[in-house]
């Protein structure tokens, strides 16, 4: 994130470590009793939100998985970023979470954009990005246009010689087998 790395990062958010049957994970909330923690998980969550703008992301986001056209506009915003974004996915497990579920979710998640939220304002992004209870803000909390990504400021990347994966190491065969003997 704080290199700006051209890059879009989803977080699929189940609050559940649903694939190896219901542990707690870093996004469970305290209290949630799962098979690891049957008397209720005594940490705190982390937040993506806040954690990614503070980080230095230049994109951050928050999808439902509930509200698929709303979701595909902030992936095609993030996908279209230059620079680091980062989108939080809640996409709840219906199989081990059985506290934060679809019907949990839908009344409580308020799209960003239908309230006039500005995502250039630093303070009111963090603010929003904190909130959770009755009100769950979805949509993009933060963007930042005016920082080149880590692509831009590398003058090996956009000397006009395309990618590096294409380019000519510039060692002879001979060095260049001679390294892959030392590796070996």
């Amino acid at each position: 994130m704080r290199r700006n790395v051209d890059l879009t990062y989803i977080v699929m958010d189940n609050q559940i470590y649903g694939l190896t049957t219901g542990q707690v994970s870093p996004t469970s909330v305290k209290g949630m009793k799962t098979k690891t923690t049957p008397h209720g998980s005594v940490e705190n969550p982390i937040n993506p939100i806040p954690m990614a703008i503070v980080g230095g992301a230049t994109y951050v986001a928050r999808a439902f998985s509930g509200k698929q056209k709303h979701m595909v506009e902030i992936l095609k915003g993030a996908i279209q970023h230059r620079g680091f974004a980062l989108v939080d996915v809640f996409s709840p497990c219906v199989t081990y979470n059985k506290d934060n579920t679809y019907q949990w979710f839908n009344p409580r998640v308020k799209i960003l954009e239908e309230q006039g939220h500005n995502p250039a304002d630093f303070n009111k992004a963090i603010e929003r990005g904190y909130q959770w209870g009755d009100e769950i803000p979805i949509g993009l909390f933060w963007k930042r246009t005016d920082l080149p990504s880590l692509e831009d400021l590398e003058p090996g990347l956009h000397d006009g010689n395309g990618p590096l994966a294409y380019r000519k190491p510039g060692i002879s065969k001979e060095q260049a087998n001679a390294l892959i003997q030392e590796l070996l």
